[in-house]
C-alpha cells in the first residue's frame, strides 16, 4: 500500500471540512428563509427569487408607512 504524500491528504481534508460547512449553511440559510416566509406576507409557497423580491417590496412598503407617519407627526405636532 502505497502512502500518499502530507500535502494531498491535508488538501483532501480541507476540502471534506468545506463540504461540511457548506452542508451547514445551507441549512441556516434554508431555517432563515422559512423564517423569512412566514414574516412576509402573501409568500408562503413561493420560491427563493420571489421571496426575496417581495420582501424587497415590503421593505419598502414599510418604509412608506414611516415617512407618512413622520410627516403626519410633523403635520400635527405630535
Amino acid at each position: 500500500m502505497r502512502r500518499r504524500p502530507v500535502s494531498s491528504v491535508r488538501r483532501r481534508l480541507r476540502r471534506m471540512v468545506s463540504l461540511r460547512e457548506k452542508k451547514c449553511n445551507t441549512g441556516l440559510v434554508l431555517k432563515k428563509l422559512k423564517k423569512l416566509k412566514k414574516i412576509i406576507p402573501g409568500c408562503g409557497d413561493s420560491g427563493v427569487e420571489t421571496l426575496l423580491c417581495r420582501t424587497a417590496e415590503y421593505i419598502f412598503i414599510l418604509e412608506m408607512q414611516v415617512n407618512v407617519l413622520k410627516s403626519l407627526s410633523d403635520l400635527y405636532g405630535v
